[in-house]
């Protein structure tokens, strides 16, 4: 301030009086005169400027340090630096690194802690760099109706139907036939017709076993079961047949041939066999008959061949029967004693 009163002084006395500036002519101005306007207005602004900076330094020395130094915060920073505070000053709390879990890429599950009851303050991103918020919990997977469950459980527990059952006794009873043992080999296959009748390998196999023990009565018991059965019938009724011609009762086989001729159509076994029986009861045209429908149904066959020229020597017909003699011989299979008795006929 003694400064700008020093400078004011000066001014003043270098400044005209009004005694001088008479004495001058009129048409002569002093300088200082026609300055003074101009020069007035510059040293108000020169002033005002002056004390304005005075304030401002006085203001900044008044200002605390710590105040100047910290650039003023915004209204939501102030909010978060006060939140951080409380933060800070509530009792330390033991945070676990969430877990880590493999899918397309990797990603942080929920640790399995249990969750802090009190709400902590919600911080703002910039303050929250490098915490990782936990995931919500993964609902759990609904639950299997318990009437689907149930029907699972039914599938599972289900019982062997009594097909199924037989095949297992019969598998039991090879089994032991393998072993030796056909005491329990029979039992086995008696197990398996009772719950299944028309098994058809269970009833022949017990069969062969019955007629090993020459218990024939108890085989042709078996077997005459078996052809009032339509799945076994055709199976029944030839080893029965054959048991009786075992047994010296050839007319008895083949009218239980001819009974049962209708399960017999397509079997080419069953007519070469039928063929066989009326050729030996002397009936040769009908023997003939059966020996050809044997051949149309398996004309590789060797045997129905030598049948039939046996059949067509019988009825009196030499040339065809040298004809299938030849068809006999040209085949594989036959056997011995039928090869014999066709190079017999064909020399």
């Amino acid at each position: 301030m003694s400064l700008v009163n020093k400078m004011l002084r000066d001014l003043d006395a270098r400044r005209i009086g009004d005694s001088d500036r008479a004495a001058l002519p009129t048409s002569v101005t002093p300088l200082a005169a026609r300055q003074e306007p101009n020069r007035a207005l510059l040293l108000r602004l020169l002033f005002g400027l002056l004390v304005a900076a005075v304030l401002a330094v006085a203001a900044w020395f008044a200002t605390p340090t710590r105040n100047r130094e910290a650039p003023a915060a915004r209204p939501a920073d102030a909010a978060s630096a006060e939140s951080v505070g409380a933060a800070a000053s509530a009792p330390a709390t033991k945070v676990g690194l969430p877990f880590l879990r493999m899918a397309d890429e990797l990603s942080t599950a929920p640790a399995p802690t249990r969750r802090v009851q009190a709400a902590a303050p919600k911080m703002p991103e910039q303050a929250a760099v490098g915490v990782v918020a936990p995931r919500p919990p993964v609902e759990a997977l609904p639950r299997v109706p318990p009437v689907l469950a149930e029907a699972r459980i039914d599938k599972q527990a289900r019982l062997p139907s009594p097909a199924e059952r037989a095949e297992i006794e019969y598998r039991r009873g090879v089994l032991a036939q393998r072993q030796g043992n056909a005491e329990e080999a029979a039992g086995n296959y008696r197990a398996a017709l009772e719950d299944h009748p028309e098994h058809a390998a269970a009833r022949q196999t017990l069969a062969a076993l019955l007629i090993e023990a020459k218990r024939f009565d108890d085989a042709e018991e078996l077997l005459r079961t078996g052809t009032e059965l339509a799945p076994v019938r055709l199976a029944s009724t030839l080893a029965l047949a054959r048991l009786k011609v075992e047994r010296n009762q050839a007319p008895a086989a083949l009218e239980l041939l001819l009974k049962n001729a209708a399960a017999g159509e397509r079997s080419a076994e069953y007519q070469g066999f039928s063929g066989a029986l009326l050729n030996r009861a002397g009936r040769a045209p009908e023997a003939v008959e059966r020996y050809q429908a044997a051949t149309r149904l398996a004309p590789g066959e060797g045997r129905w061949w030598a049948g039939l020229g046996i059949a067509l020597d019988s009825a009196g017909k030499g040339l065809e029967a040298r004809e299938a003699y030849q068809k006999a011989r040209a085949l594989p299979g036959l056997p011995a004693d039928l090869a014999q008795h066709v190079e017999q006929r064909l020399r």
